[in-house]
C-alpha cells in the first residue's frame, strides 16, 4: 500500500477502475499467507511486555481506521506494521487519546486531571519530559489478523468544494471512494517506568482503565464521529496484567491515591462488574472501573455470574469510598445524603 501500484489511479482513475480493488485484494491475500511468521512475532512481543505491563485484548465494535491521511500510493491511508504489514495501533496514538480523554472528561470532575494538573503531568508528561506511563504499540491478535482488512467505502458529495474549487451545490456528482478499514482484536498494554514498584503497577492499572473507557466511548483513529474507532475490553482473567487486578481490589488503601477515589457521582448510571462479596455473605457486590465497589439488592440480577457486567445507577457515595447502587430501570431514589 505504501510502495506498489500497477497503474496510477489518482487523477483519471476511470481508465483503470479495477486497479484499486486489485491492490486491496492483494493486501488481504498477503495477510493470510503471513499468519505463521506473524504468530511467532506476536508471541515474542506479548512475552516481552507481559511481566511489566497491565494488558488486555480489545475487540472492535465495527471498524477502525488508523492513519487514514498517512502517506501512501492512494488518497486513503492505513497504518500497517513496517515489518509484517499487519494492522497495529501506535502507542503514541493511544497516549494521545488517553491524555485528551483525561483532560476533557476526568478533568471536568477534578482539575488535577486537566492539562497542567498534577495527575495529568505525572501520567502523560509535558513538553520537557514524557511522564511515567508507557503506552506500548497495540498488535492485532493472530487469530483475527488474516481477515482484519475490510473493504469499505465513503462517498463525498462535493468534491470540488473540498478541493477548494467552488461552492457545494445540489448538482455535484457524488464520488464513491473505496478504502480499507480494520476489524479484529488488538492486544493493548500500558506500563509504568518503575515496573518493580507496587505503586507503579497500580498507576499502570489506573491508566489502563482510563484508556479502556476512552476507547469504548470516544474511539481512536479517523471518522470517529461516524462511529468508527470504538474498541471494547474483553473481560477475562487471562487477559489482565497482575497490577490491574490489585489496583481494582484495593479498598482499604489511602483514599488520597487517585486510583482509589470515586470517579463517578450520585445519579450516574455506570458499567459495573460482579465480584465476590468481600465480607463473605454472598450478597450482590459490584465494582466499577475506578476500583470502587458497592452492594445492590435485586432479584432481577441474582442470576448474574461472577465477572459478568451490567449497568447500575449510583444512589449514594459513602465514606470510606464505596457506592450504593440502585436499579436504573426504576425511578431514582430521592436520597438527600450525598456523601463524598
Amino acid at each position: 500500500m505504501g510502495r506498489y501500484l500497477e497503474v496510477p489511479v489518482q487523477g483519471d482513475s476511470k481508465m483503470h477502475p479495477d486497479a484499486r480493488k486489485a491492490l486491496f485484494l492483494a493486501m488481504k491475500e498477503s495477510l493470510g499467507k503471513s499468519r505463521e511468521i506473524y504468530t511467532a512475532a506476536f508471541l515474542r512481543y506479548k512475552g516481552a511486555i507481559k511481566p511489566v505491563a497491565t494488558s488486555g485484548d480489545f475487540e472492535t465494535y465495527g471498524r477502525i481506521i488508523i492513519g487514514l491521511g498517512g502517506e501512501n500510493v492512494l488518497e486513503t491511508g492505513l497504518t500497517l506494521h513496517h515489518t509484517y504489514g499487519t494492522p497495529f495501533i501506535p502507542g503514541t496514538a493511544l497516549k494521545g487519546l488517553a491524555a485528551h480523554y483525561c483532560d476533557q472528561v476526568w478533568g471536568d470532575k477534578d482539575r488535577e486531571y486537566r492539562v497542567g494538573g498534577l495527575y495529568h503531568e505525572a501520567l502523560f508528561g509535558t513538553t520537557d519530559y514524557s511522564g511515567h506511563i508507557i503506552f506500548h504499540d497495540a498488535w492485532i491478535t493472530p487469530g483475527t489478523m488474516p481477515e482484519s482488512l475490510q473493504m469499505d467505502v465513503m462517498t463525498p458529495h462535493h468534491g470540488d468544494y473540498y478541493s477548494g474549487k467552488g461552492a457545494p451545490t445540489d448538482f455535484d456528482d457524488p464520488l464513491p471512494i473505496t478504502f480499507l478499514s480494520i476489524a479484529g482484536t488488538f492486544h493493548i498494554a500500558v506500563s509504568c517506568d518503575k515496573p518493580e514498584d507496587e505503586d507503579g503497577k497500580k498507576w499502570a492499572a489506573f491508566v489502563f482503565g482510563l484508556l479502556s473507557e476512552a476507547l469504548e466511548h470516544w474511539g481512536i483513529g479517523g471518522k470517529t464521529s461516524s462511529g468508527y474507532g470504538r474498541l471494547k475490553h474483553q473481560e477475562s482473567a487471562g487477559m489482565r496484567g497482575t497490577g490491574e487486578q490489585g489496583a481494582r481490589e484495593v479498598s482499604t488503601a489511602n483514599t488520597s491515591d487517585p486510583a482509589n477515589s470515586p470517579r463517578y457521582r450520585h445519579g450516574m448510571t455506570i458499567l459495573v462488574t460482579r465480584k465476590e462479596d468481600p465480607r463473605g455473605r454472598d450478597r450482590l457486590y459490584f465494582v466499577a472501573d475506578d476500583g470502587i465497589g458497592g452492594f445492590f439488592k435485586s432479584d432481577r440480577l441474582a442470576g448474574l455470574k461472577m465477572g459478568e457486567q451490567t449497568r447500575l445507577r449510583i444512589m449514594s457515595i459513602l465514606t470510606p469510598p464505596s457506592y450504593v447502587f440502585e436499579d436504573p430501570e426504576q425511578p431514582p431514589t430521592q436520597n438527600e445524603e450525598k456523601k463524598q
